[in-house]
């Protein structure tokens, strides 16, 4: 996949779990997902991962309730 897929999915992701008031950059950043400089980190990929995992778990089993 590419960086900037992969960078994408980890910004929507951020906006979703992040504070409204607070850009999804430094959401992203602060949990050491994207640099500063955007480029992603190791624990960015691992999200993004471990997100794609998810993709195809049945919803009753992600804890939805």
């Amino acid at each position: 996949m590419p960086q900037d897929e992969i960078r994408s999915k980890i910004l929507s992701f951020a906006a979703h779990i992040g504070n409204n008031s607070t850009p999804a950059e430094t959401t992203a950043q602060r949990r050491n997902w994207i640099r500063s400089d955007g480029s992603v980190t190791e624990d960015g990929t691992a999200l993004v991962d471990a997100l794609d995992d998810q993709s195809a778990t049945r919803t009753v089993f992600r804890g939805n309730l």
